[in-house]
C-alpha cells in the first residue's frame, strides 16, 4: 500500500491562523487525507482534537489563544506518540529547540513546499507504524486494523462489509459515548431510506463478528455504546 492509499484512511488536524495560507494548504491536504479538520487557533484545535479521531497534527507555531507549541505540549501529556508537524514563518533556533524537545516528526518553515510536505507525511506514517498506532485495540483479543479495514481476533483475520466498517469506526470515534440510531443512519447509511430494523440488524451482525455482546452495549430507546 503506497503513501497516498494509507493517508486516504487517516485524518489530519491542521491549525493555522492565516486564512489565506489555511485555505490554500487545506486544498492540498484534502488530496491526501480522508478528513481534514481545520482550526484558526489553538483553542479551536484542541476542541477538535478532543472530539474527533485525529491521526496526525499539523500545527502553526504562532497562533492566537494557544500557540502550536503549547498545544502540542498539552496533547503530548495524554498522547506521547501521535505524529506532529510544526510549521513556522521564522527560522528561530529557540522554536526549533522547543519542537525537538516535543519529539515532533518535522519542523518546517513557511512558505510550505510540496516536496517537504510529502516527506513529512512519509515520516508521520513511519511513526504511526513504529508506534503501532494504525491498529486500534478494542479488547485484549480484538484489534481493528484501521488501514486494511479488518478485525484481528486472536490469530484470525475477519473482513468487514463497507457498512460494518463505517459502523465500527463510528463506535471507535465515539468510544464510551452514546451513539444514537439517528447518528448511525446519518454516518453509516448517509441518510438513505432504511427500514426500522436495518440499524438493529447491522449492529447484530457486528456483535456476532466481535462475538462479545458486552463490547457494544445497548442503551434502551436511545442507541448503542462501545463500552470498553
Amino acid at each position: 500500500m503506497n503513501l497516498k492509499q494509507i493517508l486516504k484512511n487517516l485524518n489530519v488536524l491542521y491549525a493555522e491562523d492565516d486564512e489565506v495560507i489555511r485555505t490554500n494548504t487545506t486544498k492540498t491536504l484534502e488530496i491526501f487525507f480522508k478528513n481534514v479538520f481545520t482550526a484558526s487557533d489553538g483553542v479551536e484545535a484542541l476542541e477538535i482534537y478532543n472530539n474527533e479521531t485525529v491521526h496526525i497534527l499539523f500545527l502553526d507555531y504562532v497562533m492566537p489563544c494557544i500557540d502550536g507549541y503549547a498545544l502540542a505540549k498539552e496533547i503530548r501529556q495524554s498522547n506521547p506518540n501521535i505524529p506532529i508537524i510544526i510549521c513556522s514563518g521564522f527560522s528561530d533556533k529557540e522554536k526549533l529547540h522547543n519542537a525537538i524537545e516535543l519529539g515532533v516528526v518535522r519542523y518546517i518553515e513557511k512558505p510550505l513546499k510540496y516536496d517537504e510536505l510529502i516527506s513529512s507525511f512519509e515520516s508521520c506514517i513511519d511513526t504511526l507504524k513504529r508506534e503501532n498506532l494504525l491498529k486500534i485495540k478494542i479488547t485484549s483479543t480484538l484489534i481493528y486494523d484501521y488501514i486494511n479495514k479488518v478485525i484481528e481476533k486472536n490469530d484470525e483475520i475477519i473482513t468487514l462489509s463497507k457498512k460494518e466498517i463505517k459502523l465500527l469506526e463510528l463506535f471507535i470515534k465515539e468510544k464510551s459515548k452514546l451513539v444514537s440510531k439517528e447518528m448511525i443512519i446519518d454516518e453509516v447509511f448517509e441518510n438513505e431510506d432504511v427500514e426500522p430494523n436495518t440499524v438493529r440488524n447491522l449492529v447484530y451482525r457486528l456483535r456476532k463478528i466481535i462475538d462479545n455482546d458486552k463490547v457494544i452495549a445497548s442503551v434502551k430507546d436511545f442507541g448503542y455504546m462501545l463500552a470498553v
